[in-house]
């Protein structure tokens, strides 16, 4: 079982549909870089999924993203990261 840290489960509570970085930062208050940081650790465990952001709004699933522009993108929790939060104490 993997365990989250605080801040990476208040952003998974403001993942549970897919929501724009700016969504993540007024639901938790985090401050960007604590975001970035947690992003990134998140989607290495596999409990976020990144989408690109279109002029129409969400796009394609990717891979890796641009940790420097992170509000570039728009994000969503995984059955991963939805099971660590049922789980987290």
């Amino acid at each position: 079982m993997t365990s989250i840290t605080a801040s990476q489960k208040k952003i998974l509570n403001a993942l549970i549909f897919v929501e724009p970085h700016t969504h993540i930062a007024e639901e938790t208050g985090l401050s960007r870089g604590e975001i970035r940081d947690d992003l990134t650790t998140l989607m290495h465990k596999n409990m976020i999924e990144v989408y690109e952001a279109e002029a129409e709004g969400i796009g394609n699933k990717v891979r890796h993203f641009d940790n420097d522009h992170p509000e570039s993108y728009y994000y969503r929790a995984t059955k991963a990261g939805l099971d660590a939060l049922s789980t987290s104490p």
